[in-house]
């Protein structure tokens, strides 16, 4: 699998008296801020916090190299010919790459905003939230609702079992306090205090497992 960053190989044409300094400069000049996006979603565990600023100035980068090429067709000699088309040509590979970084990016984030959904069995704690922006946050919101509806729909929870069971009862520790709740597939009435040493229905409890609130004992 190829690295976010392989992406943002940017197209470049220089003329023959140009040094490959020069273009070199060029390339991180339009590629700066999309490299930065790409570098920090790639590190992060979960996804980092929100960059409007360079996610606004990677469009503007893009605007620019838009209006770029039309001046170019429309300057006085312009006529078509290979040499002629070449700067134009360059402009708009160049936006469509930096489109296509700035698209991995967004669609980067939204995965894993999809994947917490999963892996939690539950909505997002507010350490997580704090890193979405407002948009990513009603994309989540939406996300656990259209979900939420689908499961109701068909009496089915897609988040049970995500690892084929080996056994039905699991033997778990208690890590924090959770109270009173009523396991979701045996319908029974369960209550978990912190230290407790319990076996219970895999199904009734795999949920907090995965948020981190149980454990399996050994």
């Amino acid at each position: 699998r190829r690295r976010l960053g392989c992406l943002c190989a940017v197209p470049v044409c220089c003329s023959a008296g140009a040094s490959a300094r020069r273009c070199l400069r060029r390339m991180d000049q339009y590629t700066k801020e999309v490299v930065e996006l790409l570098q920090d979603v790639e590190k992060a565990a979960f996804v980092p916090p929100s960059q409007p600023e360079k996610v606004e100035a990677v469009v503007s980068k893009m605007t620019a190299l838009y209006k770029r090429a039309n001046d170019l067709q429309e300057a006085d000699g312009y006529d078509g010919s290979p040499s002629a088309v070449m700067g134009p040509r360059v402009c708009m590979l160049t936006l469509a790459r930096l489109q296509r970084c700035l698209l991995a990016y967004l669609r980067c984030r939204m995965e894993r905003i999809e994947q917490v959904r999963w892996d939690l069995a539950g909505a997002m704690d507010d350490a997580s939230k704090a890193h979405l922006s407002r948009h990513e946050l009603s994309y989540s919101e939406r996300f656990n609702e259209l979900l939420a509806e689908f499961q109701m729909a068909y009496d089915l929870d897609l988040t049970r079992d995500y690892q084929p069971p080996e056994d039905l009862y699991v033997r778990v520790n208690v890590l924090q306090d959770i109270g009173q709740f009523i396991g979701p597939e045996s319908g029974q009435p369960l209550e978990l205090k912190r230290g407790d040493h319990t076996l219970l229905r895999r199904g009734d409890i795999e949920h907090l497992i995965r948020q981190g609130l149980l454990e399996h004992s050994r």
